[in-house]
């Protein structure tokens, strides 16, 4: 069954903030609209400006070259996120969104999120604060980039993460791919990591779940 506030929860962007802050943004989200399998779901020039959450199904994000050849971006599963940014500044799609299979889209509009915004001082405050944070998060990413080997960037990672949660057991707060990517060593790479210091003794991995040793 589909739920409003896992579904709001899912973009990175809102997962950190009180519920209650959450439930304001249910108010201004659109739930699983239906697109067949070749579907358009964005295009150039619809207008449609926010954010999308792909709650089931597959997509794709192509670009059309100047010869008309498709070019893709990025392949999309269930639970991905696209156009948080989007949010914050008008922006007109350049390229396509595509359903590869049935898919069901949840959305945020840029002018629904803007005004929920201007109404809501708890909302404004809470989204400041987690850019702050973000802010905070990129910093510490950009030194381990400059400083760590890949295996030392993920363990660093991994630690600030137990501390954060106040135990050595914890749940990975992103997906491995959008992991590799703020620490800036490709998926491949992350998954031998992993292994690695796993067989290493220092930390145990079960799915999404991990373990300090």
């Amino acid at each position: 069954m589909h739920s409003k506030m896992d579904c709001v929860s899912r973009s990175p962007l809102f997962s950190p903030l009180a519920p209650a802050v959450k439930a304001k943004l249910i108010t201004v989200t659109h739930h699983r609209k239906f697109y067949q399998k070749g579907q358009l779901i964005r295009q150039p020039l619809d207008h449609q400006e926010g954010m999308l959450i792909l709650d089931e199904g597959m997509a794709k994000i192509y670009a059309l070259a100047a010869n008309g050849k498709e070019k893709i971006i990025e392949l999309l599963r269930s639970g991905d996120v696209v156009g948080q940014h989007w949010l914050f500044a008008p922006h007109e799609n350049q390229g396509f969104i595509q359903a590869t299979s049935d898919a069901w889209v949840c959305s945020i509009q840029y002018d629904d999120f803007q005004r929920l915004l201007g109404e809501s001082a708890s909302l404004s405050l809470a989204m400041i604060n987690n850019f702050g944070n973000q802010l905070i998060e990129a910093e510490k990413n950009q030194l381990r980039r400059d400083l760590l080997d890949a295996k030392a960037r993920l363990m660093a990672y991994l630690r600030d993460c137990a501390v954060e949660s106040g135990q050595i057991e914890f749940e990975l707060p992103l997906k491995k791919k959008e992991l590799a990517n703020i620490l800036g060593i490709t998926p491949e790479t992350l998954s031998r990591q992993f292994k690695q210091l796993a067989a290493e003794g220092q930390i145990i991995v079960n799915k999404r779940q991990i373990t300090i040793c």
